[in-house]
């Protein structure tokens, strides 16, 4: 039998500890390339990406980045370790994969970026469930506009844009397959084809 320390820094369970976002930033690095997603003070261990997404990373942001010169247009194109975040009793603070702010959120945030309009997530095996549910529920909570989740294993881009019903916000879902290109409503004119963004990685 092998007896092995529980190291008390750290804890996962609401029920034990929530975190302020200053206790989160003190918090130390898990050390094995994963790392720490905060939702109102509750700590979530994300695992490393899988191939292909740093492949994926730089092809959609190629294509953001030449729709926007192209166009003319300004804005932000975010990578980690950018986040967005909230510092109230219990902290939030998540690192998308990439995001587009534009000047005006800019402007109406100031120094805390607390939102973005656009993020991306890369969905792997081991992250999938998570991005659809848990952090894409939090980016519509926290104002996003647009929440483009690229799934490799599956090979679809899913779109999703923020709606509101009876007061309440939720996501209404496109869904992108082979032979198809997915749309931005927030950057009216930007597509990805998705045969384009996986051509050779799958």
């Amino acid at each position: 039998m092998q007896v092995l320390d529980q190291p008390g820094e750290v804890s996962f369970s609401p029920m034990l500890r929530r975190y302020t976002l200053q206790e989160f930033w003190a918090l130390p690095e898990p050390g094995d390339r994963s790392h720490y997603d905060l939702i109102e003070g509750v700590l979530f261990m994300v695992p490393p990406a899988d191939y292909p997404h740093d492949d994926i990373d730089a092809r959609l942001n190629k294509s953001l980045m030449h729709f926007l010169i192209q166009e003319g247009m300004e804005g932000d194109v975010h990578h980690p370790q950018a986040a967005i975040y909230r510092d109230v009793k219990a902290g939030t603070y998540l690192e998308p994969d990439m995001m587009y702010v534009s000047p005006e959120l800019k402007g109406r945030m100031g120094k805390k970026r607390s939102s973005a309009d656009i993020v991306f997530e890369y969905s792997s095996k081991s992250t999938a469930n998570y991005d659809r549910t848990t952090k894409a529920d939090t980016y519509l909570a926290l104002g996003v506009r647009e929440l483009w989740l690229i799934d490799s294993e599956n090979v679809f881009i899913e779109v999703r844009h923020a709606r509101r019903k009876e007061g309440r916000p939720y996501w209404e879902i496109r869904r992108y397959e082979r032979s198809e290109s997915a749309e931005s409503e927030v950057l009216k004119g930007w597509r990805v084809s998705v045969d384009e963004l996986f051509e050779g990685l799958i």
